[in-house]
């Protein structure tokens, strides 16, 4: 639950900085036109449905507009909500944790505040979404658990969010003072058994943080409706009664019986061990086939139903600009050579990613690989694709490293690549290869270029595809 729960906080993040980043959205906040940037944003709850309502702000948290639009709300400064001293920390992302809001109807949300920057990096404004907390959580109800067992989650303030048996809380009840979710707020999991004072019984008590957003889940059962637990007393008392006969047989007959008593439970133990190692392994290697097929099927999907217009958009265009040349103008055959040229670029992007899906599916095989003379030919390829131009390359000799020869390559060329491209404009264009050693006695290797760069805080998501 804990990690479904951080794919979906990831998700809404995504959705919120893709929303911040789109070009024309960007300039109509950095020029303070807020009516024209709100509309753009007016289709985004039938989008995604769990966006209950979201707003714009100032860097000063002033709201300058909304969807859906509130009365009396435009030009109230919102400075003291956790998620604007969240997001202004260092100008991040930031999930907040469980408020009521202002506006009517007062619903329990969350808030995804993202910041809003200008092309030149300063702070031009806040985007927030407001998440419904049953739009986002109510699945959790639906999950089968034990024998009168419950869980519940809370947020990163220790703030109740959502309770399988009672739902959302209609007032926010704060649980930081208790000791688990005392654990969950100093980053800790694990499993207890304890005495809890709210159910007033010794419970079994999980619990999980839910990674990189400082919420927490917390999974409990009555220990008296533990299958495991009634059989490790039935356990027990059968000891005791062995115990009684082995006094009474002697000492030669107690090592028999302790021996015996060993072989069968370690045989019992591994019988179970591996039954449910057989169980996982089967229900692994079904949901694997599924996937692979949903693949298959989707890979299938690409490479028929999508090339057949971009063919046909590209080959309508060659023959309007040679059977009607004439009849253009320059700056219609500019136009027409542009329609080619993006529909030609997105079938080499439908080729990579088709590329990119083989290899994902593709057995590892580590080797020996010699990264140094492999980045040597990636780099005279490249040097053959623009002959003309000079690039003074720098590679570290003798980088031998453990891994898959064809994978790293395809990485390799995507790296050098990029680097290639993006030092096109500068004067004296460089690139190096090479390796450092870590304090933990690691080694890593780098490419390094002086060219256009990129945004550091988006660093984490470039190479996904890759990890």
């Amino acid at each position: 639950t804990a990690v479904t729960l951080a794919e979906k906080f990831g998700r809404s993040v995504d959705v919120a900085v893709s929303l911040s980043t789109r070009v024309r959205f960007r300039e109509l906040v950095a020029a303070k036109k807020w009516d024209e940037a709100i509309k753009i944003l007016h289709g985004v709850s039938a989008d995604f449905p769990f966006i209950e309502r979201l707003f714009i702000t100032d860097p000063g948290a002033t709201l300058q507009a909304d969807v859906p639009a509130i009365s009396g709300v435009r030009g109230v400064n919102f400075a003291s909500r956790d998620w604007f001293r969240g997001v202004s920390r260092n100008w991040q992302p930031y999930v907040s944790p469980v408020y009521t809001r202002a506006a009517a109807p007062q619903l329990n949300v969350f808030a995804v505040a993202v910041p809003v920057k200008s092309t030149n990096g300063q702070v031009v404004g806040i985007l927030v979404l407001q998440i419904r907390i049953e739009g986002l959580l109510q699945w959790v109800a639906g999950l089968k658990l034990g024998n009168n067992a419950f869980i519940y989650i809370v947020d990163s303030h220790g703030q109740l969010a959502f309770h399988s048996r009672h739902g959302v809380q209609k007032e926010i009840i704060n649980l930081s003072e208790t000791p688990v979710v005392q654990k969950l707020l100093h980053d800790k999991q694990g499993v207890d058994i304890r005495f809890d004072a709210a159910e007033q019984e010794e419970s079994i008590i999980a619990y999980a943080t839910v990674p990189n957003f400082g919420w927490g889940v917390v999974a409990q059962q009555p220990a008296s409706s533990s299958m495991g637990l009634a059989a490790r007393d039935t356990q027990l008392r059968q000891l005791l009664m062995g115990y009684g006969l082995i006094l009474l047989l002697g000492a030669i007959m107690s090592i028999l019986t302790l021996r015996i008593a060993s072989a069968n439970q370690s045989a019992e133990s591994d019988r179970r061990s591996q039954a449910d190692l057989e169980r996982r392994v089967t229900a692994r290697t079904g949901e694997l086939q599924a996937a692979n097929h949903e693949l298959e099927a989707f890979s299938y999907s690409v490479s028929h139903d999508l090339r057949a217009p971009l063919r046909a958009i590209d080959g309508f265009s060659q023959a309007v600009i040679e059977d009607y040349s004439d009849r253009l103008d320059e700056q219609a055959k500019d136009y027409l050579s542009r329609v080619r040229a993006a529909t030609q670029r997105m079938g080499q992007l439908i080729d990579d990613m088709l590329a990119l899906a083989r290899v994902a599916r593709a057995e590892l095989r580590c080797d020996a690989i010699d990264l140094s003379a492999l980045v040597a030919d990636v780099l005279v390829e490249l040097q053959k694709s623009e002959p003309t131009r000079q690039v003074d390359c720098h590679i570290e000799p003798g980088l031998v490293a453990s891994g898959d020869a064809r994978l790293l390559r395809l990485a390799l060329v995507n790296l050098l690549g990029n680097a290639w491209k993006y030092t096109t404009h500068q004067p004296h264009p460089c690139i190096e290869f090479g390796a450092l050693r870590n304090g933990k006695g690691a080694t890593d290797y780098f490419v390094r270029d002086n060219g256009a760069g990129f945004d550091m805080a988006y660093a984490g998501k470039l190479f996904g595809a890759f990890q």
